[in-house]
């Protein structure tokens, strides 16, 4: 995975071939409930999901960030600008 520079100066993500990957605004808002510190459930409930929904959300993530696990994902969202500590 690699990444550029867009227009928002956040980098944008690609994946080995060089084509862009995008995570959607919920899955923006799953990682930083993650980020927040909120377990599975919290971000359900936080999120009006359901658990099973969060997971989803949290494979296609790990996924597209090619993270193995939360708190690889959180980082590299962290380092990209995707979330932000409070």
């Amino acid at each position: 995975m690699t990444t550029t520079t867009t227009f928002q100066n956040r980098p944008a993500l690609t994946d080995w071939r060089g084509f862009p990957v995008t995570v959607t605004r919920r899955e923006e808002e799953v990682l930083q409930a993650i980020c927040d510190g909120c377990s599975t459930p919290e971000v359900a409930t936080r999120l009006y999901l359901s658990q099973k929904t969060v997971k989803n959300h949290l494979a296609s993530i790990y996924q597209k960030l090619d993270a193995r696990d939360r708190t690889q994902a959180v980082l590299t969202a962290l380092r990209l600008g995707i979330v932000k500590l409070d």
